[in-house]
């Protein structure tokens, strides 16, 4: 399945695609050199993330650690991890990422399965990313039983879904040898602060169009303005209306090509004061104007 653009549910959690009950897998092949914007935004999702970079280079962040994966390697993201990707400047960045449900490796809830080998790293609040470099020889049997479990989901082949799990299984197995016992044994919950975090990054791509003040945005997680910036320094590494200026210009941007509308039309829909102001925050992120963007992107919107 081939994506240009990641799809979120009202509450910043990443849609899967191509994911039914049956077979809660979906896969994914990535070419953030084809995507609207130069990476992928802040996201979090219930689902587990094996992720293997087939070419260039990738950068994943967290709210506490920044991760760049080399060609050939790969990674883990634990579930309900916020966090976003993007490729380094002048380089590519073409991967594959498997998306796949708790109960594709643990069977009923309560199994040994999921008790045993599951639930260790599902609740280890510490452990949100973990890379996995082709040096290292058991990290690259890994990376291969995720290229494979990869291989037989694009097949398509009878018995795919069979080998697919079998795969998964393989690469958890030794995963687990890569995680101290440990980080493995300290569980906790959700950090207050991330889900306010949450909350906030919500209310903004809920109201990004209205002219909004750092109480609103505060407001929204109940906590002070002060509380507020140090919550976004902390997490997303800039301020609330940093973010937001980013939200308007992604969103912008998509608007530049699904639309026919002026480029001014599309800054004050966006909540932009002007549209020259527009231009010039536009152009300082993506290196080129909105009317150039348009055309030299347009067939984006075909695909």
């Amino acid at each position: 399945m081939v994506i240009n653009q990641l799809t979120l549910s009202d509450n910043l959690q990443e849609i899967p695609v191509n994911k039914g009950k049956e077979f809660p897998l979906s896969t994914h092949y990535v070419d953030l050199g084809k995507w609207r914007t130069s990476g992928i935004p802040w996201h979090w999702h219930s689902e587990l993330e094996f992720l293997w970079l087939i070419r260039g280079s990738l950068k994943v962040l967290t709210a506490h650690q920044e991760y760049t994966l080399a060609e050939g390697g790969g990674c883990f993201v634990n579930r309900n991890v916020l966090h976003r990707m993007a490729r380094l400047p002048g380089t590519q960045a073409v991967f594959l990422s498997q998306l796949w449900d708790v109960s594709l490796l643990g069977g009923a809830r309560g199994s040994i399965f999921e008790r045993k080998y599951l639930n260790p790293v599902l609740e280890s609040k510490e452990l949100e990313v973990l890379p996995f470099l082709l040096q290292n020889a058991n990290q690259r049997r890994i990376l291969e039983h995720i290229r494979a479990s990869c291989d037989a989901v694009d097949s398509e082949d009878d018995g795919y879904e069979m080998i697919a799990r079998n795969e998964l299984s393989a690469a958890w197995l030794l995963m687990m040898k890569e995680i101290p016992r440990e980080a493995q044994q300290r569980q906790g919950l959700e950090n207050p602060a991330e889900a306010r975090v949450k909350k906030m990054m919500l209310y903004i791509q809920e109201h990004y169009q209205e002219k909004l003040s750092l109480e609103e945005i505060a407001a929204a997680a109940n906590i002070s303005t002060r509380e507020c910036l140090r919550n976004f320094r902390q997490y997303l590494h800039t301020t609330p209306f940093g973010y937001l200026i980013d939200h308007r210009l992604n969103v912008a941007a998509d608007s530049l090509l699904a639309s026919g509308l002026p480029v001014t039309e599309i800054a004050m829909n966006c909540g932009f004061s002007s549209g020259s102001y527009f231009t010039k925050l536009f152009r300082e992120k993506f290196q080129i104007t909105p009317l150039e963007y348009r055309r030299t992107n347009a067939h984006l919107n075909m695909e």
